[in-house]
């Protein structure tokens, strides 16, 4: 790829440029801007980019991967075209990702967001009797990781000391759609981390419909707005370790390059600018 973006930065092919010959596509012109990623965890990059029969697993196993440590699950129906033709992954109807109370029920075995509440060790056995393609030291190196730089990893054990040291109080867990906590709707939380509020009690009111309330407690997992930013971080944690930026309804275009009718970043323009292609290593472009 020998040509560049000018706003952006992103690589194109020399034929990839429009009819008036500009490579748009990425930016929308300069109207998106997003931060930048921040530098890969090393074990990413090793894992990514090297020859050894770990990184060599962990590539063939790398949706197993990402599944064992994800906080939330996807489900769809799929639906495989007929013939012979090669794989083609093909959803039908709608796509939903749910996240599930901080605690199993006697009817299931501990899944997602649950197995952060549990020693590294402990949580690695389960993840392993579910997944025994993967190699147990590589899920342990997996696991050191995310529990230092994810913030869900923390939150969800920070929910449980809670919930251990106030058994016979009502605590929750707000993944909010914003970043920021509008104090207006609530009471001020017992503690709040970078993506979570946890409120000890019954004050403040509930949760938004786009935001993502998780109890000690209950039979059924709750559902995930898609317009919510917590939404791929929570269900794809390896290809975002660190919760960097996703996609919000607050995401604005450049001042000096937006029209007077649209303003506002779409869910298209913000994963076409993900998805391309830029200089330097990129945990998604790797994976």
């Amino acid at each position: 790829m020998s040509e560049q973006c000018g706003f952006c930065g992103a690589v194109y092919w020399k034929e990839e440029k429009n009819t008036a010959h500009k490579y748009t596509k990425c930016c929308h012109d300069g109207k998106v801007q997003l931060p930048a990623f921040p530098d890969a965890p090393e074990l990413l990059k090793v894992l990514l980019t090297e020859n050894s029969p770990d990184a060599k697993n962990y590539r063939q196993r790398i949706r197993e991967y990402n599944s064992a440590f994800a906080f939330a699950s996807m489900g769809a129906q799929i639906k495989p075209p007929r013939g012979t033709g090669p794989y083609c992954y093909r959803l039908h109807g709608q796509v939903y990702h749910r996240v599930s109370p901080l605690y199993a029920s006697d009817q299931h075995k501990e899944s997602y967001g649950q197995l952060y509440i549990f020693d590294s060790s402990e949580a690695t056995e389960k993840r392993l009797s579910n997944n025994q393609n993967c190699l147990q030291h590589v899920f342990e190196k997996l696991d050191f990781m995310l529990r230092e730089i994810n913030p869900f990893a923390q939150s969800y054990l920070q929910m449980h000391r809670l919930v251990q040291e106030h058994p016979t109080t009502s605590v929750k867990m707000v993944f909010l759609e914003d970043k920021n906590l509008d104090m207006r709707r609530y009471n001020a939380p017992t503690l709040c981390t970078e993506v979570a509020a946890i409120f000890v009690g019954d004050n403040g009111e509930p949760p938004a419909n786009r935001d993502i309330c998780v109890y000690p407690v209950g039979n059924t997992c709750q559902s995930i707005s898609p317009l919510n930013q917590c939404c791929d971080p929570m269900t794809y944690p390896l290809l975002s370790p660190r919760f960097e930026c996703s996609w919000n309804t607050g995401m604005e275009h450049v001042e000096e390059r937006r029209t007077a009718k649209r303003t506002r970043v779409t869910q298209l323009q913000c994963y076409i600018y993900r998805l391309s292609q830029r200089n330097g290593f990129s945990i998604l472009h790797n994976s």
